[in-house]
């Protein structure tokens, strides 16, 4: 566990948004919904959270798009290649991205089948700090983040809009919360 805070990059609210390619809705059951809050769970209690999903308040995306980025120069272990693999093999790979209120602190978590990193993010237009709670990637779990903020109010009406990267990707997905 990182125990220093780091000033995250302020959202760049002029970026343009990114042409978004036509991807295949997944059909969310009951089974799939389980399967994430298992899998969200147990990054927490390894983040060092034992807490059960159900009774603290978890906020999901109020909205979300795809937007360009600048080249950066953090370059991650994953090939295309391996990606490919990984979606003709057909693996159910958890995938979520949601914001916990607990501890009057605000927790960002997600999951996909790319390494996951914040890119930027702000607290109604202001800079933010945080730090990795929990970091990993591996072919068989997929990415998996867990990142906390602080110096953050849980009042109502705040908005949290964190820009995360995909693996290698140009694009960054724009995420809204709102508190």
């Amino acid at each position: 566990m990182n125990d220093l805070y780091d000033n995250i990059p302020l959202i760049d609210f002029t970026a343009p948004k990114a042409l978004s390619h036509n991807k295949t809705k997944r059909n969310i059951t009951k089974e799939i919904i389980a399967q994430n809050l298992e899998d969200a769970e147990r990054i927490l209690a390894l983040a060092g959270f034992d807490i059960n999903m159900r009774s603290y308040n978890v906020i999901e995306t109020s909205d979300k798009y795809m937007v360009e980025t600048p080249p950066d120069s953090a370059v991650t272990n994953l090939t295309r290649k391996s990606t490919a693999n990984t979606i003709k093999r057909g693996l159910q790979k958890p995938h979520y991205m949601r914001l916990l209120i607990f501890q009057d602190k605000l927790v960002f978590q997600a999951a996909c089948c790319l390494p996951l990193r914040i890119f930027a993010a702000s607290l109604d237009g202001n800079v933010v700090s945080g730090r990795v709670l929990f970091s990993n990637h591996s072919e068989e779990d997929g990415g998996k983040l867990a990142y906390e903020f602080t110096g953050t109010s849980t009042g109502r009406g705040t908005e949290m809009i964190i820009d995360l990267k995909r693996g290698e990707s140009s694009k960054a997905q724009r995420l809204f919360f709102t508190i």
